[in-house]
């Protein structure tokens, strides 16, 4: 290689984790069969991916948008709360139910606790995540008026300590953050109550998404320049870009190979990345660009 032209490597470890992979491979089977169909809300995070999907037949839908006339109906892998089933079956449409599985069995366990804790007469459930995330929404909706969501540390003091509390995560939720919130509040149920049984903490973090941050970093800091692919909307590619930012400053966040800048004067080595809902193809379409700027530059 000549000693000019730095390295360009694609982190193949990034992109779409598991659920989401999963739920692109099913509405690319469905989309073969039959179209439109229509998907509740924006699959994914990731704009350029949403107009592959657009392209092959997929029509994106808000809630409110439901009506008979839509004959397939296809639910993400962030899930949806039942209401959603009830509301799709007084339409009688077909519904392909992409739910990612990790999502599924925390769905089931937050349902359990709450059924628990309605059936003893008290008790809450907790949930840490985004505020109007669609995970959220979902996790929410298998409760029976007994849970709420905390989003930061400083929203713990409006807990009522004195009862059982079951703690959850959004599975893509920063496990360092969710630790300090576990700590936070187990401290606080010691402090104000003297007993040490009333918190019980799920780790409900998708270990893929655990494993992400360490890898990260690890990415980071092998390189010069950090490009990070990922969609305006992807929480978890704020996250994930904050993280790599942190090791590394040259960090750069784009969403697509036009947004790509010449920040690479001096660079040996060149580091693609992006969030679990950026796809491959679309970095390998961002490293083409890199290549074509730093020939450029020879």
């Amino acid at each position: 290689m000549n000693p000019a032209i730095p390295e360009i490597e694609i982190d193949r470890s990034s992109g779409f984790c598991s659920g989401v992979e999963r739920a692109i491979k099913i509405a690319e089977d469905k989309l073969l069969q039959e179209e439109p169909i229509y998907c509740l809300g924006n699959l994914v995070h990731n704009e350029e991916e949403l107009e592959r999907l657009s392209s092959l037949g997929m029509r994106f839908i808000r809630h409110d948008e439901i009506n008979g006339e839509m004959k397939t109906v296809f639910i993400r892998a962030h899930g949806e709360p039942p209401e959603t089933y009830s509301i799709l079956r007084n339409n009688n449409a077909s519904v392909i139910d992409a739910t990612c599985p990790v999502v599924l069995r925390l769905q089931h366990k937050v349902k359990e606790s709450s059924r628990q804790f309605r059936e003893t007469g008290s008790g809450l459930v907790i949930i840490y995540g985004k505020p109007g995330h669609p995970e959220i929404t979902g996790l929410l909706g298998q409760t029976e008026g007994n849970a709420i969501l905390i989003s930061k540390l400083e929203e713990t003091g409006s807990i009522d300590y004195n009862q059982p509390l079951h703690l959850y995560a959004q599975t893509t939720a920063g496990e360092e953050e969710y630790a300090s919130l576990c700590r936070r509040i187990s401290e606080n149920s010691l402090q104000l109550t003297g007993r040490n049984d009333l918190v019980t903490v799920h780790n409900t973090i998708c270990r893929q998404m655990s494993q992400r941050a360490p890898r990260m970093r690890a990415f980071a800091q092998k390189h010069d320049v950090i490009i990070f692919v990922t969609g305006s909307e992807s929480s978890n590619g704020r996250y994930l870009s904050g993280v790599a930012r942190e090791v590394n400053p040259e960090t750069h966040v784009v969403g697509s190979p036009s947004d790509v800048e010449n920040w690479f004067a001096g660079a040996r080595s060149i580091g693609i990345t992006g969030a679990t809902s950026t796809p491959l193809w679309l970095m390998d379409e961002v490293a083409g660009r890199i290549k074509a700027i730093v020939e450029n530059n020879l």
